[in-house]
């Protein structure tokens, strides 16, 4: 059985796009806290509620736009950077076997670019969502109490102090996930573009802990357009679809399946 195309996520990549999400995350932390600190100490705020509601309003619009632009262009970075890598890392495996028929990609494959783009800007524009939604029942809550600022003042300076502590954690599990996520996609529509049909799942055992169903589909093989059938989910999946999902897959050569 010859295979090809078995891609490894570049630790590099990984490493920029978790710090290119820590420098919008940070900021928007310390910032939402200076203004609710400020907020809380002045004495010429004589109607909280408004100002508040003003505050929060602001904190959206423009944390909304920061998050939306950086996540287009990180987005696009990252995906049509693996997509080079992965293209020319599969054309150097094949040429090593003798293998120099050129790819035939067509516009479903081309399109699974601008998907795999559009999904990382979807996610990481939900962080600010996340976040300020969660600011703004703190808020809600305490107008429902009364409204107290002593207590919104605390309630969000819990928030942010716990969030920053576990934002550093978080950007490396959404920066490990999408690595691994877009570099299977892309190595898979690679593999398809070069005729291959069916390939052989590989299981990574990931960081804490592996899913069942994946240790015992190593080694299977699968069609590429299909999957394996995970009864944990109850349906197809691909090598690194499922939410922090490290598995990988090497393609079956055309004609070996």
């Amino acid at each position: 059985m010859i295979t090809f195309g078995r891609m490894i996520p570049n630790a590099g990549y990984q490493a920029r796009y978790r710090r290119e999400m820590q420098k919008m995350i940070q900021p928007m932390y310390e910032e939402t806290l200076a203004e609710v600190t400020e907020l809380h100490t002045d004495e010429f705020a004589r109607d909280a509620k408004l100002t508040l509601t003003k505050l929060m309003a602001m904190l959206r619009k423009k944390w909304y736009k920061i998050f939306e632009r950086r996540a287009r262009d990180i987005a696009r970075w990252l995906v049509n950077t693996i997509g080079h890598r992965t293209k020319e890392a599969t054309m150097q495996q094949l040429k090593k076997i003798g293998f120099l028929i050129k790819p035939q990609y067509t516009d479903t494959m081309k399109d699974f670019a601008t998907e795999l783009i559009a999904n990382n800007v979807s996610l990481i524009k939900s962080i600010p969502q996340k976040f300020l939604r969660r600011v703004q029942r703190i808020v809600r809550e305490a107008w429902l109490r009364g409204g107290d600022r002593q207590y919104i003042y605390e309630r969000i300076r819990k928030l942010v102090d716990k969030e920053k502590y576990n934002a550093d954690r978080r950007a490396y599990l959404i920066a490990k996930d999408q690595m691994n996520k877009i570099t299977q996609g892309m190595a898979l529509q690679n593999a398809i573009a070069y005729g291959a049909t069916g390939g052989e799942w590989i299981h990574v055992p990931g960081e804490f802990s592996s899913r069942e169903t994946h240790i015992h589909m190593d080694r299977q093989r699968f069609d590429l357009t299909v999957g394996i059938y995970d009864p944990a989910v109850k349906k197809n999946v691909l090598p690194a679809e499922l939410p922090y999902c490290a598995c990988q897959f090497r393609a079956l050569f055309p004609g070996s399946e």
